[in-house]
């Protein structure tokens, strides 16, 4: 998913107002894209978006090993004082678990269910994990700093904001005239040529989250993220039938989860999502596309 506009200027007979202009840097093993609508504050932007990514390394990378989640795991079962990010990173990744019945489980090599063990806050401050089990985060991680970092942004740049990472994606604050104009790619590679046929553009006009996420091969982050998961999921319920989910919802980490979730469910993803009013995109294996709910419209013809 790429912001079209970034970069822009503005063009005659247009509304006058500056275009969108953008700033891309790696991140994490993707790209990261932070877009404003007032071009003279990119910087304060970009500031506000290194400071979400400074807490989230602090609270769980992997690399670290004086990071929250280092300290949890080294502790066995036992209680470790924590930050404010690790518990919030950690309640929201409980929410994914608990929302989709246990399906975006956070727990690794722990038993179905094991993941309601988790202890927090006793005593204050604090988090226990089930002895032996491994705790990943990631899956619910980069949609939260997504959100927290567009959220941020836009309140330090008095802006609209759009930030985006490895097919996530959040705005906040007031869209550009006519929305946030962004383009679905079903294979990252095809779209850096220009040519992917089952690539749409929509726009985004209100401060909500997008994310895509699939099984194939380019969708497989180092870390195991969302096809680690549901290749957990595997013993219980065949794959289905979808190789990439789309899913707007009011947050990123909403929309993350639910494409999780709708992976896992298979068959029945269409009408899981349905029924938790969500708007979203299926991609079949044979390649047909199937749109649920509140889906966004496509930008009109110029």
């Amino acid at each position: 998913m790429n912001p079209l506009n970034q970069q822009e200027r503005s063009q005659p007979g247009d509304t006058g107002a500056p275009a969108p202009v953008s700033q891309s840097f790696p991140l994490w093993g993707a790209t990261a894209t932070v877009t404003v609508t007032e071009p003279d504050r990119l910087g304060i932007a970009r500031e506000a978006v290194d400071h979400v990514i400074a807490d989230i390394d602090a609270a769980c990378d992997a690399y670290r090993g004086d990071c929250d989640l280092a300290r949890v795991h080294a502790a066995a079962g036992r209680p470790v004082q924590v930050g404010a990010t690790f518990h919030a990173l950690l309640w929201t990744a409980l929410h994914a678990a608990e929302v989709t019945g246990g399906r975006a489980d956070p727990l690794v090599r722990a038993p179905r269910g094991a993941w309601r063990s988790i202890m927090i806050d006793e005593p204050p401050g604090s988090v226990r994990l089930p002895a032996g089990a491994t705790l990943d985060l990631w899956p619910t991680a980069k949609p939260f700093a997504v959100d927290r970092a567009a959220e941020l942004a836009a309140g330090e740049a008095r802006c609209g904001v759009l930030f985006s990472l490895d097919q996530k994606v959040s705005v906040a604050g007031p869209p550009p005239a006519g929305g946030w104009r962004i383009r679905i790619t079903e294979d990252r590679r095809e779209a850096r040529r220009g040519d992917d046929p089952l690539g749409r553009d929509i726009l985004l006009r209100a401060p909500c989250g997008l994310a895509t996420c699939g099984l194939s091969a380019l969708e497989r982050p180092a870390s195991g993220g969302v096809a680690r998961l549901v290749d957990r999921l595997a013993g219980r319920q065949p794959r289905g039938p979808w190789r990439t989910v789309s899913v707007t919802a009011d947050s990123c980490v909403d929309a993350g989860t639910a494409c999780t979730a709708a992976l896992a469910y298979g068959h029945e993803a269409a009408d899981w999502l349905q029924s938790m009013g969500l708007g979203a995109r299926l991609v079949h294996e044979d390649g047909w596309v199937l749109t649920v709910g509140n889906w966004p419209a496509a930008p009109s013809p110029a």
